[in-house]
């Protein structure tokens, strides 16, 4: 799981890579494995998830819905400033439509919890225990918020907080669940 300490070297160590959808371009598998892909099942992006007390969560679709993922942790001082912003705009829009889930990446399970239980948000949370979602997603930096269209393609995404930039999405969300 990750920890501050890890989350920063994390960071520094992997440098500009690629993010969470990789690089986009044209490629050829070799004919042996193109059997192999075509049989395997693709797996939702954010499989692996628990709740706070360790069950499975069914992840929200992402695609049929305009859909938020934030992923956030207990002590990360953006975090705790986007979080209300994040449950006003869950509680402005999900009567129209809007999907969302915030995920901790705390190493420390209690520390999530208890932040969550004091926040006393609306929309669902979930846990990414093995650090395996975080690591599809490419999230480098905390809070980031990934918004996707009902198509699933991804319209914004935020790393760190900033009110300009919630702003930005929130008129996205709007734009998005009006058409």
């Amino acid at each position: 799981m990750i920890t501050r300490r890890g989350f920063v070297t994390g960071a520094l160590s992997a440098g500009l890579t690629a993010g969470a959808w990789g690089s986009v371009g044209c490629a050829t598998l070799p004919a042996e494995d193109v059997d192999a892909a075509a049989e395997a099942k693709p797996k939702h992006p954010l499989t692996g998830l628990t709740d706070l007390l360790g069950a499975p969560v069914t992840p929200p679709k992402i695609l049929g819905a305009v859909t938020i993922v934030d992923f956030w942790a207990s002590w990360c001082g953006p975090c705790r400033q986007s979080f209300r912003y994040m449950d006003q705009l869950f509680r402005t829009y999900s009567g129209a439509g809007l999907d969302m889930i915030g995920i901790s990446v705390d190493d420390d399970v209690v520390a999530a919890r208890r932040f969550w239980a004091a926040s006393r948000t609306r929309f669902p949370v979930a846990w990414d225990a093995g650090g395996e979602v975080r690591e599809r997603f490419g999230v480098l930096s905390l809070p980031t918020t990934i918004l996707f269209d009902a198509e699933g393609m991804l319209v914004q995404r935020n790393e760190g907080f900033d009110l300009v930039d919630h702003r930005l999405l929130e008129e996205h969300v709007h734009r998005l669940l009006k058409s």
